[in-house]
């Protein structure tokens, strides 16, 4: 059943009906004084923290959480510790739902956010329905993996309570958003940059280019050399801003532009804010590290694509043992371990290097999987005529195996055929199509593809085991 979802314009209307506000003792809150205009306020039981920037001129608020419940909580908090309700400002940073689904809690006063936010979402009620029934299911996702550690935890260990936080965490996040949510969208837009003047201090608000998500911003302050920058582009976890895992355009050269300028222009920064609160304190110098890594990553993989090199032979060459070896000096790779830190770097040379293609499963995607036969048409008619369009082999399998998970057998077949013809040197193409072929009743043609990804891989024990029943038959 859908839940209501409720789509208004900050300063036009109000959103009720929501859950009521749900208290917390004042012990559970504290306030940290990051800069004398910049406030943290910190959720001590639930660990989660809202930025305020106090100025002369009023409060400013940098985002607004998942739902109005815990918008109007922290809300609340602000008044109560910094003894003020001057709110002038609220600032949407991202435009992903979980990090402005408050929003409802700020009507009263104008809400900023990049142009972003009215192309994403204005008169897009549906999408807004999917994107809060995923967020729901990631949050109870994540609550039952947790609740599955639980029994390896030592009952009464800081492990087992820091574990049952985070369950309750999940839980009420999903349990917020599950009782109602309320898009309000930014009443004010900007498209490259807006200057607000504050009385006292400055904000310069950057957009930062397409990432994952298209209204990532960017704020600066001169006065106090501090900048703001999202986790989604600078996380403790994260060597650079973390990419999708299906394909899309991202504006790199944008991104180095606007890091060079914060970092190493005129006006550098000494601060910088970051982590998916802004509470994170990095010095200028440690941001810097991620802005080198970006720009040296992007250059040096479009050198090499220039050199006709593919992934296999780029990977190998800016790997952390070879050209990229100063990454383990980087505090990111020292904080997280090996195993979390080199398919991260992998997954950016990837991203990277697709951005000088043409991705067929882009075009793909573009049409949607609904109407993936017209898609592939256009692939095969495109390569026909001698366009350069570029077959990764993972991509157009998982596109492959979606469409076989669909029963889109026929469908599925025309995916699986593009990535033999493109990689007939693979022995898992030749797998997946007879599997495709196989599950289509084409047993004939199942056995000798099969046959085929043996004798590329005679290790294949799936195509070895396959065999056996489909020559049974």
């Amino acid at each position: 059943m859908k839940r209501t979802v409720l789509i208004t314009l900050a300063g036009y209307a109000l959103v009720a009906g929501l859950v009521p506000l749900s208290h917390a003792n004042s012990q559970d809150f504290r306030v940290r004084e990051i800069s004398t205009n910049i406030f943290a306020i910190e959720d001590i039981k639930d660990g989660d923290a809202q930025l305020v920037i106090a100025a002369d001129r009023g409060l400013v608020v940098l985002n607004s959480f998942w739902s109005e419940t815990t918008a109007q909580r922290f809300k609340s908090k602000i008044i109560e510790n910094l003894n003020r309700d001057d709110f002038l400002y609220l600032i949407n940073m991202v435009d992903r739902l979980d990090l402005f689904g408050g929003n409802a809690a700020y009507t009263d006063i104008q809400i900023i956010g990049h142009r972003a936010f009215w192309d994403k979402y204005r008169g897009q009620e549906d999408q807004v329905y999917t994107r809060v029934d995923d967020l729901i299911a990631m949050w109870r996702q994540k609550e039952n993996i947790a609740r599955e550690r639980m029994p390896g935890h030592e009952p009464g260990s800081e492990q087992a309570i820091g574990e049952q936080r985070w369950i309750n965490t999940c839980k009420r996040r999903a349990d917020e958003l599950e009782s109602g949510f309320s898009l309000v969208l930014p009443a004010e837009t900007f498209e490259d940059r807006k200057t607000l003047n504050l009385g006292n201090i400055t904000l310069n608000l950057i957009w930062f280019g397409r990432t994952g998500y298209d209204g990532v911003t960017v704020i600066t302050i001169p006065e106090s050399k501090v900048a703001i920058v999202s986790g989604f582009i600078l996380h403790p976890q994260h060597l650079a801003p973390y990419p999708q895992r299906e394909f899309r355009r991202m504006d790199v050269p944008r991104w180095i532009a606007v890091l060079e300028e914060i970092l190493e222009g005129e006006n550098a920064v000494e601060t910088v804010l970051c982590g998916i609160n802004l509470t994170d304190e990095w010095s200028r110098d440690r941001a810097h590290t991620h802005l080198h890594y970006i720009r040296e990553l992007w250059n040096a993989v479009a050198k090499a694509e220039a050199e006709g090199k593919d992934i296999p032979e780029i990977n190998e060459q800016l790997s952390l043992e070879n050209e990229f070896a100063y990454v383990k000096e980087m505090q990111v790779y020292k904080d997280n371990s090996d195993d979390w830190m080199r398919p991260q770097h992998l997954a950016h040379i990837r991203q990277f290097f697709l951005q000088h293609k043409n991705p067929a499963s882009e075009i793909i995607m573009a049409h949607g999987l609904d109407s993936v036969s017209v898609a592939l048409e256009k692939v095969r008619r495109l390569m026909s005529e001698g366009s350069d369009i570029y077959i990764e082999e993972s991509s157009m399998n998982g596109i492959g195996y979606y469409l076989l998970n669909k029963e889109k057998f026929s469908e599925a077949i025309v995916a699986f055929r593009l990535n033999v013809e493109a990689f007939p040197q693979s022995a898992n193409t030749y797998d997946s199509y007879a599997e495709a072929l196989m599950k289509s009743g084409d047993t004939e043609n199942a056995i000798i593809n099969y046959r085929k990804s043996l004798e590329l891989n005679p290790n294949n024990t799936n195509a070895e085991e396959m065999l056996k029943e489909l020559e049974k038959q």
